[in-house]
């Protein structure tokens, strides 16, 4: 219960309330938790401060607020560290078992900016892949990778639903040795909200990236992640 005596503050006294609750199970992943007003009422606190209460659980992961729906307990997180592991050797490395949804798999000859991006010829062929990629069956994200042809033709013969494309082309000789991306927030829209099965316009993290083989590039992919079952972990040294 909240304590005025406590020096603790009282939205933080409230935050760990919830916060207990959500460890308890009492609070289930995508549940929807009580109004401002109802926590208001119940512990006799102001607007102000039950919002700063709520404001300090999603800064911390544990909720995550839904335009227009309300504010919901978050999705346990899966942290990624960007190095230049694949998807698959990732959640395999946490104890989960990857498994992939492929929606597309084909055949298509480069654009200008796939021409740029893998240093292949308008001649070249490109093999085009969609997956929803999860993790113990939970969602977590849509994957676009381009990839040329010439460097791995079994590629078109393999079950995308089950193997590594990083592990494929290793066996090729073009083992992952370095990478470029860019991450940044967007707004879904209504294909990225359909295979994620998300709301239209939510946040969501955009993953751009080049991968490399020594100076050979192997591969161009495009990454869509659910904002509240993904986050970054990164090493920064002088």
């Amino acid at each position: 219960m909240i304590d005025n005596k406590n020096p603790l503050p009282l939205y933080h006294q409230l935050a760990n309330i919830i916060r207990k609750k959500i460890e308890q199970g009492l609070y289930k992943e995508g549940d929807k938790i009580p109004s401002e007003r109802t926590f208001k009422e119940q512990f006799k606190l102001s607007r102000v401060t039950v919002n700063k209460a709520i404001n300090l659980l999603i800064e911390d992961g544990f909720l995550i607020r839904k335009r227009g729906q309300g504010t919901f307990i978050a999705n346990s997180n899966i942290n990624f560290f960007p190095g230049l592991l694949g998807f698959t050797e990732i959640i395999k490395n946490k104890n989960m078992v990857p498994s992939s949804r492929v929606i597309l798999k084909k055949i298509i000859s480069p654009n200008k900016l796939l021409c740029e991006k893998l240093k292949v010829s308008k001649t070249d062929k490109i093999m085009f892949t969609e997956r929803v990629r999860l993790a113990d069956n939970k969602i977590i994200n849509l994957e676009k990778s381009y990839i040329p042809l010439k460097l791995c033709e079994n590629l078109l013969n393999i079950d995308l639903s089950t193997h590594s494309i990083y592990k494929e082309l290793s066996k090729e000789g073009y083992k992952p040795s370095m990478a470029t991306q860019e991450i940044k927030a967007i707004l879904s829209d209504e294909e990225i909200s359909k295979y994620l099965k998300i709301s239209l316009n939510e946040a969501i993290l955009k993953n751009t990236r080049i991968t490399f083989s020594k100076d050979i590039p192997i591969q161009y992919s495009i990454n869509y992640y659910i904002g509240d079952v993904y986050s970054i972990i990164m090493s920064i040294d002088n």
